[in-house]
Order: structure tokens, then C-alpha cells, then sequence
């Protein structure tokens, strides 16, 4: 591996690593928020993976010198995570997505909390809305949208706020590249198992835009419908019925939390409620396509 540059301080050396795929307007709004961030330029780098080699950036698109660009062919972000791994010299590792806007202490703050002994840091991902009045797919997103302090108490994280120390990934392996959705959940439960600590850090904080249309929810649901069948057990006539059965019901226990939720209006809960039922039964409508083999499980 490279060996990152000298410096002074006793800090390590971070590596930024963003998958990005057909979205290069957000990446020049990240790259531009990254370049605020409160730690010293030279005690970080960039890497950004395009998993498009096919869609190379516009030449407005300007990176400091010691950011780089490469590309993943393989689809999925997380053979784009692996492909950026491969690349970067960090001591730490830090994960965000293209369309996140990292905090100007995300970080500094990120590196306190591992120097202070915690192996991996879930950070905050705040919710950004397109105004004050919420849609229904808004209202979905506030209640359901990265968890993240539910996540780091079941030794989980999602990978648009993940920061870690690199011999995690050394030591366990890195994500699983055939997973194109649900591969940060894997890989977070063996380093669990494998016994690395994982905090929740409020103050390490990316900002998220909430899903404001039905089409981007119903894309994520298929690619969780593709990743969560058991094929096995579906093809039985049994199976089919009972994944039917589930899937038609209606969501009593989420209903049962919302109400109890105190962040969100009875409207909100309302709203939030009614994408639920529409996502579970669609989701199990596309197994059924994925079973009868009239629809492949897609790229992203």
C-alpha cells in the first residue's frame, strides 16, 4: 500500500472514498463542501469512483492535486467502495455518497471519536426537505430514512456516513461486490462479530435531500425486493402463498410505532403509514416478477 505523506501531526491520514454513478452535478456540490472541512487539507484525500466508465465528467469538474478520480466497471457501489479501498493510502477510511453534503467538522470530529478509541462511527445523516410542506414520499423518507443510531445499536451502518480505521478492512474483508443493495449491513455485521466497537456520533454530520418522488422510492424497493428473496423457499407452492399472504397484510407493527413517534405530526404518520403498505405490496409483487422470471434484478 502507498504510504501516506509526512506530516507533523500526530492525526492519521484519511482517505474520502464516494461512489458516484451519473450524478456529476452533486459530485462537484460534495466535492465543494469537502473542501470546507475544518481538518487540515493535506491530512486527507478524495477518491471518487466512477462506476460508469462509460459516463466520464464533465471538464468543469476541477479536484485538487491530491484527489483522484478512478473507475469501477463491475456495477454496484460496492464494488466501487472496494475499487476506492484498492486506491486510497488512509490510515482511516471514510464513506459518503455523491449526494450527500458532508458538515464542515465531519471529519475532524469523525477522527476524535476514533482516536478516543471507537473502531467504527456511525454518524448523524441529516434529512434535507424541498420545503416546508412535505409530500407523502418526504413524509416516508422523515419517518424511515438512515436510522443511524438504530443501526449502530443492532453494530450497523450505512455507508453514506461511515468512517473506520482501514485495518478493519484488512482484517475482515471488504464489502461483498456481488451485493448491489444492503453490502454496508453486511459487512458491518461481521466486523460485529468480528468484535470491532461501533459508536453513533450526532456531532459527525452528512446531509441527506429526502426522496421527494414515487419512482425513486419504488427503484430502491426493487433492488431490497432482488436482495431479500429466498428463492429456495419462494418456488415452493407453499412458500409463494405465505410470501403473499406477508406481503398483503396490513403493516400493524409499523402502525403501532408511529403512533407512538413524538418527532412526527399525525399527518406525518398518516402519510408515512400509507408508503409503507404501498412499498410492502409492491415489493412483493416484483418478487413475484423476479420468481416467474419476468423481471431481472437491476443494476442499481
Amino acid at each position: 500500500m502507498i504510504q501516506p505523506p509526512a506530516h507533523p501531526s500526530n492525526r492519521p491520514f484519511v482517505s474520502v472514498i464516494v461512489p458516484t454513478y451519473h450524478d456529476w452535478p452533486r459530485v462537484a456540490q460534495l466535492c465543494e463542501a469537502l473542501k470546507k472541512q475544518t481538518l487540515e487539507p493535506d491530512r486527507f484525500e478524495v477518491v471518487i469512483v466512477n462506476n460508469d466508465p462509460g459516463d466520464p465528467p464533465p471538464a468543469s469538474l476541477s479536484l485538487p492535486t491530491a484527489w483522484q478520480l478512478v473507475s469501477e466497471a463491475q456495477p454496484g457501489s460496492y464494488a466501487a467502495r472496494n475499487r476506492g479501498l484498492n486506491q486510497s493510502q488512509g490510515e482511516v477510511v471514510a464513506f459518503t455518497d455523491s449526494d450527500c453534503t458532508p458538515d464542515p467538522q465531519w471529519l475532524e470530529n469523525g477522527l476524535t471519536h476514533l482516536i478516543s478509541g471507537a473502531g467504527r462511527v456511525a454518524g448523524r445523516v441529516q434529512m434535507t426537505y424541498r420545503g416546508a410542506r412535505l409530500n407523502w414520499v418526504e413524509k416516508y423518507e422523515k419517518a424511515y430514512a438512515f436510522p443511524q443510531q438504530r443501526y449502530a445499536d443492532e453494530g450497523v451502518s450505512v455507508t453514506a456516513n461511515l468512517i473506520t480505521w482501514r485495518r478493519h478492512f484488512d482484517d475482515i474483508g471488504y464489502f461483498n461486490s456481488k451485493l448491489l443493495s444492503g453490502g454496508d449491513t453486511e459487512w458491518g455485521l461481521r466486523a460485529t462479530s468480528a468484535g470491532v466497537p461501533i459508536v453513533y456520533a450526532a456531532d459527525v454530520v452528512v446531509a441527506h435531500p429526502a426522496r421527494c418522488g414515487l419512482r425513486e422510492l419504488l427503484t430502491k424497493r426493487r433492488r431490497l425486493a432482488a436482495a431479500a428473496l429466498n428463492v429456495r423457499a419462494a418456488r415452493s407452492r407453499s412458500g409463494l402463498f405465505i410470501m403473499l399472504l406477508r406481503g398483503i397484510m396490513p403493516p400493524v407493527q409499523h402502525c403501532r410505532a408511529l403512533v407512538k413517534r413524538k418527532d412526527l405530526t399525525w399527518d406525518e404518520k398518516v402519510g408515512a403509514l400509507s408508503m409503507v403498505y404501498l412499498l410492502k405490496v409492491y415489493g412483493t409483487w416484483h418478487r413475484v416478477l423476479l420468481l416467474t422470471g419476468r423481471r431481472q434484478p437491476e443494476r442499481r
